[in-house]
């Protein structure tokens, strides 16, 4: 097999017959994957959360957050530059991150990224709730002129608005909201669970909604009818104790899956990992039933990507397309004599099989005596 790019492209690939299984192991390459959903401003707080429940763990005035205000920003830039590099030694080319709200961290999470490469998709959230209580007690009502510049000013840098139902969205808000960020040509995002999630999921129309810890029936038909993409972060909900999403009936609904790693206080951003525990998840909610292809959850970290974000994000590769792909050691002893190939890609493969990771047809890391 020949693999081959220039100038950040893929120019050629001359494929073989189908290798669904190895004998002595080879060199495989497959796409970049996708991080659906990170919280890298937590980098200076690895494990600060362990054993705490999730209110306590995400409190900005008392849990391990509140220490972020007292942090030096180059401190913390240094954190977050090194945990992006943490990202590419993951094989992971682009994430989707969940900044804390205002503007600081995602300046730093954008500056970071132009030094290490790794593409940042950054989502953030308004300083102060979009109606206040009195608004809200009142009735339906507009943004004021405050939250409005507010906005406005926020989505100047980031790439999407991540909506807070507990902040309290009226339908005019939201019809505001969406206006907005269409006119900006901005990214939506929505979590599940939420009060009033069906009025939201239509008035706020998310590009992604995140979590489904405890997304009912109802509300998997209507991701699967409005055809909205979700973002799972199994391993942290696990490490929080919450409930594991219904992942076996989001699957056979169809609803378009990403899989993310969560906050980086909770856990680590090894999508392998993740790649793993979900596909074992689906097998143990089937029920006795087979479960799903493996490759229905290699898809959920490279290609269900394209129609969230568009433009040159693949997460495939074929001639003509960027070349964001990682090359994997299957020749190391744990992988070489697979006999199904896609399995051992979802539920083998650690940081320590991958040989290189590319974006754009750079070297994001890479083995130093990798020479392609």
């Amino acid at each position: 097999m020949r693999f081959a790019w220039n100038r950040g492209v893929v120019t050629g690939i001359d494929l073989g017959p189908p290798c669904p299984a190895l004998e002595r192991g080879a060199v495989v390459i497959i796409p970049g994957l996708t991080n659906a959903h990170t919280s890298l401003g937590d980098s200076p707080l690895i494990d600060a959360a362990a054993g705490l429940p999730p209110a306590a763990a995400f409190s900005r005035t008392d849990g391990p957050r509140r220490t972020l205000a007292e942090m030096p920003p180059p401190e913390q830039f240094e954190h977050l530059a090194g945990h992006l590099l943490c990202l590419a030694r993951n094989g992971i080319v682009r994430h989707i991150d969940f900044c804390e709200p205002g503007t600081e961290t995602a300046q730093m999470l954008r500056a970071a990224a132009q030094q290490t490469g790794v593409e940042s998709i950054v989502f953030s959230r308004l300083e102060r709730p979009p109606t206040s209580a009195n608004e809200l007690a009142a009735g339906d009502s507009q943004l004021s002129g405050a939250v409005r510049s507010e906005l406005g000013n926020l989505l100047n840098l980031v790439d999407g608005f991540a909506a807070d139902p507990a902040d309290g969205l009226t339908e005019m808000a939201c019809g505001e909201i969406l206006a907005l960020t269409t006119e900006r040509q901005k990214l939506r995002s929505l979590p599940c669970p939420a009060p009033n999630f069906a009025r939201l999921l239509e008035g706020l129309d998310p590009h992604l909604v995140s979590h489904l810890t405890s997304a009912s029936p109802e509300d998997i038909a209507a991701l699967a009818r409005l055809k909205k993409a979700a973002a799972l972060t199994l391993r942290a909900d696990a490490a929080l104790g919450l409930a594991s999403p219904p992942l076996a009936a989001l699957l056979r609904a169809a609803v378009p899956l990403l899989l993310g790693t969560g906050s980086v206080m909770l856990n680590s951003p090894n999508l392998f990992a993740e790649m793993d525990f979900a596909w074992r998840l689906a097998r143990q909610q089937s029920e006795g039933e087979t479960g799903p292809d493996p490759l229905t959850i290699l898809r959920m970290a490279t290609s269900n990507l394209r129609p969230v974000l568009g433009g040159p994000c693949h997460g495939c590769l074929d001639t003509g397309l960027p070349a964001d792909f990682v090359v994997l050691n299957f020749r190391h002893p744990h992988l070489r004599a697979t006999r199904n190939l896609i399995a051992s890609l979802v539920s083998r493969v650690t940081p320590d099989d991958i040989i290189a990771t590319y974006r754009q047809g750079e070297p994001l890391w890479r083995l130093p005596e990798f020479n392609p």
